[in-house]
């Protein structure tokens, strides 16, 4: 396959031919599928290859959604075990460490390396460093159309109330609000997860995950917000989207809907700043975006989702010294501005350096200025826990279940987990 050789991963494996680990190989997975992300990791390959001849870089790209459900997993099952993986920073990178698939890179970084980025991202865990910090992703972000809003005389709104009255608005105004595909339960549960966070608290948002803790309706009332929209039609519009699609939509539909003008808004995170430049790029985008955070209601906190992506390194690996190096050429200011262009939020010290895009600006500002950051559930909190959650929330976005029952759901749903161990 060569120095950029590239497989993709399914849920269901690779291909038959199975690669041995190799000193002269390193096996890079990811979750990079854009043409314009595949450029830059296509020159830093070539880089490294010029500097280290006869080590080659061969990449797994695997969709996002399969990688963070079983993909993480299943590549430790065989002997084509990657060198170098992509991950979120949570849940899913202390059960790496823990399950011995991920090494201290302590000892193998270039002096001063670390210094490069700033305090906050940078966690000591079991005594070492385990994961290099790719970006910072925001989970949830109010995309919206700056031609429509205009149109209709609406401004960036300050409070969740506000918000809320907006999106019914642009519904009286036979537009639809909100493009959102909830199929695979994410994207709206992370939503559903911000706004508990904005009504509790982080850090109390955060104990209604702890096995064994009962919940209470009161305790949802963050998630009043899903049901408003709900109730008020915010997710459908005759001959545009059917009453209930949210729940069968995919969120690749979804933002595709957005992006051809067919919404007002799509709720989405810091990520689908990508897919915007490719299709401004591509002359195939006939609107001006604006970005916005989730606003918290009056007396809320200010709280916002988001985690850290990066990079770990296979213990199992035959050239880990290569494999750091590697990183640490993708991890410098010269791929990181590159990748700042397409909306990423670099947590290098240098990162407000990178980039003159208004939006990326923006969400760095954003990122910056919050008050509190709430995991999202599938990296911050048991997979069982984080699935129970998401459940429950495509329950409400559907009407087959009240905050009432919900909290019910919930917690009937956390004793089965128990009696597990879970």
């Amino acid at each position: 396959m060569g120095w950029n050789g590239c497989r993709r991963f399914s849920a269901h494996g690779e291909s038959p031919r199975v690669a041995q680990p190799s000193p002269n190989r390193l096996r890079f997975a990811h979750t990079f599928t854009t043409e314009s992300e595949q450029r830059i990791l296509a020159n830093a390959i070539a880089e490294f290859a010029a500097t280290h001849p006869g080590v080659a870089v061969q990449q797994i790209i695997s969709n996002s959604e399969v990688y963070n459900t079983v993909g993480w997993r299943l590549q430790f099952q065989g002997r084509s075990q990657p060198d170098i993986y992509f991950h979120w920073q949570g849940f899913k990178v202390d059960y790496c460490i823990d399950h011995g698939w991920a090494m201290d890179l302590t000892p193998l970084l270039a002096p001063g390396f670390l210094g490069q980025f700033i305090p906050a991202a940078i966690r000591k865990q079991s005594g070492g460093v385990y994961f290099l910090p790719q970006s910072a992703d925001i989970s949830n972000l109010i995309w919206y159309n700056r031609d429509l809003f205009a149109r209709l005389n609406l401004r960036e709104p300050k409070s969740l109330e506000e918000w809320l009255q907006q999106c019914v608005a642009i519904r009286q105004a036979g537009i639809l609000p909100l493009a959102q595909g909830n199929r695979d339960l994410w994207p709206m549960g992370n939503l559903a997860a911000e706004f508990l966070g904005q009504s509790l608290g982080a850090g109390v948002s955060g104990q209604l995950f702890q096995p064994g803790v009962a919940l209470r309706a009161e305790q949802l009332r963050g998630l009043n917000a899903l049901e408003f929209l709900l109730h008020r039609r915010c997710f459908d519009l005759p001959g545009v989207l059917d009453a209930g699609a949210v729940g069968a939509l995919s969120d690749i539909d979804a933002k595709v809907m957005f992006l051809s003008g067919k919404s007002a808004q799509h709720i989405l995170g810091s990520w689908f700043l990508a897919d915007i430049t490719d299709a401004r790029q591509k002359n195939e985008l006939k609107f001006t975006v604006g970005v916005l955070p989730v606003p918290a209601a009056a007396g809320e906190v200010d709280a916002m989702t988001g985690v850290s992506t990066g990079f770990l390194v296979n213990p199992r690996t035959k050239n880990p010294k290569a494999a750091v190096e590697f990183l640490e050429l993708l991890l410098s200011k010269k791929y990181q501005s590159e990748f700042a262009k397409l909306g990423n939020l670099s947590v290098r010290r240098d990162a407000a350096e990178f980039t003159n895009d208004p939006l990326a600006t923006r969400m760095l500002e954003m990122l910056a200025a919050t008050s509190a950051l709430v995991p999202p559930p599938d990296t911050g909190y048991r997979p069982e826990q984080a699935a129970v959650f998401y459940e429950m929330c495509g329950k409400v976005l559907t009407g087959k279940l009240d905050l009432k029952q919900a909290a019910k759901y919930w917690t009937t749903e956390k004793e089965h987990l128990a009696r597990k161990g879970l």
